[in-house]
């Protein structure tokens, strides 16, 4: 099958392109920066998926379109920027589909639409922040289209927190501040995260690619056996062999701290690691099931706790080299698409 990927150089867009060409795919990237993986796709164009020449000139003879690019940062990105790169780009992505005759599209979307807490797929979406209510509005834009055509076919994937080796998001933060012992509780870490290791994702994604017909379907993806955050932290320093962290703030000092990192944040321009929202996202319930997809038959071939070492270990090895947590926040404050496509739940 012929494949265009959105977002092709991204964390899971490098998985996902390599995954597919292994199963006999031809795949085409388009991103708006390059690394040197893309160096094996077929065809590869650098690009915004604002620009509908590019997208017609990389759409030729594709038979399949996953989506994946999108701004997904919480500092930074104004309310006019997320709706015009993920709801606008997701859009001329479909009008050049119409175009050019193309009849699968998988779209990546987010546990985000949601809201905070957690759900199922029957749960109706109610997203907080812009980021989320884009995912939404970019869902609502593939249903349309896959309800003009009834040969259309349409699978929308709404991961939580997607982890792995070469990620330097969210996950990382907590092993980075983990294994170099500057991890502070707040509150007892009995909530719950659910955690999506990358080749989970992207096994997920192979499976149902061989399974789409005509309509709309949603599915969530989350790792199983679902973990505490206490849970996680611990696995974190039994893999870096480092001792259990100990030290403790309460919530109300954090929340306090947090205010404190806003306004610095704002005042500098720059991407603080403890702002409020984190502070938030931290102590949140974040319990989102994927039992749809197992109850079609998929299992994860990858245990969680398996997932979680392999990425530790990776860590370590990327410190070995001196590939500095200094270097990484650099590359964060510069705000690389190609280093931040991860799915970021509430």
């Amino acid at each position: 099958m012929n494949i265009l990927l959105t977002g092709s150089a991204g964390f899971i867009g490098g998985y996902l392109s390599k995954a597919l060409m292994n199963e006999g795919h031809t795949v085409t990237g388009i991103d708006i920066c390059h690394d040197e993986q893309q160096s094996s796709l077929c065809n590869f164009f650098i690009s915004d998926i604002r620009d509908k020449s590019i997208l017609r000139r990389a759409m030729k003879g594709v038979d399949l379109i996953i989506h994946l690019a999108a701004k997904l940062e919480d500092f930074g990105i104004s309310r006019e920027e997320f709706f015009a790169i993920n709801e606008g780009g997701t859009k001329n992505i479909l009008d050049v589909a119409s175009e050019s005759g193309v009849k699968r599209f998988i779209f990546y979307s987010s546990v985000a639409v949601y809201g905070p807490g957690g759900a199922d797929e029957s749960a109706k979406p109610l997203p907080i922040d812009d980021y989320g209510r884009t995912k939404l509005a970019s869902e609502e834009a593939v249903k349309a289209w896959v309800d003009e055509d009834d040969s259309r076919m349409a699978l929308v994937i709404r991961p939580t927190v997607v982890f792995g080796a070469h990620n330097y998001a969210n996950v990382y933060r907590l092993m980075d501040a983990v294994i170099k012992r500057k991890f502070i509780w707040i509150g007892d870490g009995s909530n719950i995260k659910s955690l999506a290791y990358v080749e989970n994702l992207v096994a997920m994604n192979l499976f149902l690619l061989n399974r789409m017909k005509p309509g709309f379907e949603v599915f969530n993806y989350s790792d199983e056996p679902y973990m505490t955050t206490r849970q996680i932290v611990e696995k974190i320093a039994k893999y870096a062999h480092v001792p259990n962290p100990r030290l403790e703030i309460s919530l109300f000092i954090a929340k306090l701290g947090g205010v404190a990192m806003d306004l610095a944040s704002n005042l500098a321009g720059v991407d603080l690691p403890m702002r409020s929202i984190r502070i938030r996202k931290f102590c949140a319930q974040t319990y989102y099931e994927s039992n749809k997809v197992r109850q079609y038959g998929f299992k994860q071939p990858v245990l969680l706790d398996e997932g979680l070492e392999k990425t530790v270990l990776w860590y370590l090895q990327i410190r070995e080299k001196n590939d500095t947590t200094i270097n990484v926040t650099n590359k964060l404050s510069r705000k690389s698409p190609c280093e931040q496509n991860e799915a970021i739940p509430p």
